[in-house]
């Protein structure tokens, strides 16, 4: 159970501007910076179990699960419309303000990372530091696709996004999901199996995603990846405009964004210079759940770049 894992941890809802119940769990110091964590699919708040403990000495941590996962709410939506990352990015400025924050470190993995950036790119005064793993940008993602590797390691980016009710049917099959989502977990990690994920962890997972409602859900994230988060980030690139704020990009040597790139003349870093006035990179030896698969690796990087004044 999540609370097992995290403990110590504060447990509330907090409905956001938008009326949207998000669950947050926190552990507050007043003297130490505000660090949001934010998970990815098919997740929960609890991937980062792992790293929490050498984050705690330096940060006031703060988790929640993003709307439409774990236990937070879902909401209506058509075609992603309820689910864009500006939406979700809207969602935390909500929650770290009523908690008290109008500046605070952000680290993000995979559809948490898109969350990140987004909310970078609209409210760069609210973020002192930003952390993605194992992501490149939302329009390079589509544009890679016409390459076969890219389009095979990242199917589910366009099966996820077909018209509802279809991938949500195939998903549920006879068990409610839950071999998609072994297969899923899997199959992004370097090992190929479940080895390197806590049972607890997987337990929670499984009762996150499994059932029609969140596999819905988790649909309609990715039919916003299709029909709107990927507009807007067109439309930044066009514009010139930049992730302003300090950046760290994190990926596993053998995660989906370095596997989808490998025919590619360029690498996760090059590609996010382009949208970002100040970053660097670092790959690790792992797959793509690199909280789970190397978490001593990434606190390595990760706490020095978030202490850098």
């Amino acid at each position: 159970m999540a609370t097992d894992m995290l403990p110590g941890f504060t447990r509330q809802f907090i409905e956001t501007a938008d009326g949207v119940s998000i669950f947050v769990r926190t552990m507050i110091d007043s003297e130490k910076p505000p660090l949001l964590l934010l998970h990815g699919f098919p997740q929960t708040h609890v991937e980062y179990h792992h790293i929490i403990h050498p984050l705690v000495p330096h940060f006031s941590v703060i988790l929640l699960d993003l709307r439409g996962y774990g236990q937070s709410a879902i909401v209506p939506s058509t075609n992603g419309s309820g689910y864009s990352k500006r939406l979700m990015a809207n969602d935390c400025i909500s929650v770290m303000s009523q908690l008290g924050y109008n500046k605070f470190l952000l680290v993000g993995h995979d559809r948490g990372a898109r969350v990140a950036y987004r909310l970078a790119f609209d409210h760069p005064e609210a973020i002192l530091r930003l952390v993605v793993i194992d992501i490149i940008p939302t329009a390079a993602m589509f544009q890679g696709f016409g390459d076969v590797t890219a389009g095979l390691k990242a199917y589910h980016w366009l099966f996820l996004a077909q018209p509802d009710p279809f991938p949500e049917k195939v998903i549920q099959g006879a068990d409610n999901g839950r071999h998609y989502l072994e297969h899923t977990l899997a199959s992004w990690t370097r090992k190929k199996t479940l080895d390197d994920f806590d049972e607890r962890a997987l337990e929670e997972y499984r009762k996150a995603y499994c059932n029609e409602t969140r596999i819905h859900s988790t649909c309609e994230d990715y039919r916003a990846g299709a029909f709107l988060d990927k507009v807007y980030d067109e439309k930044d690139l066009r514009e010139g405009n930049k992730i302003q704020p300090p950046m760290l990009a994190i990926w596993g040597n053998a995660g989906v964004s370095a596997e989808s790139l490998q025919n590619k003349s360029e690498g996760p870093l090059e590609i996010w210079q382009k949208y970002a006035r100040d970053v660097r990179g670092k790959a690790l030896e792992c797959g793509h759940f690199i909280p789970e698969e190397d978490p001593e690796g990434l606190t390595e990087v990760l706490i020095p770049f978030l202490l850098d004044p």
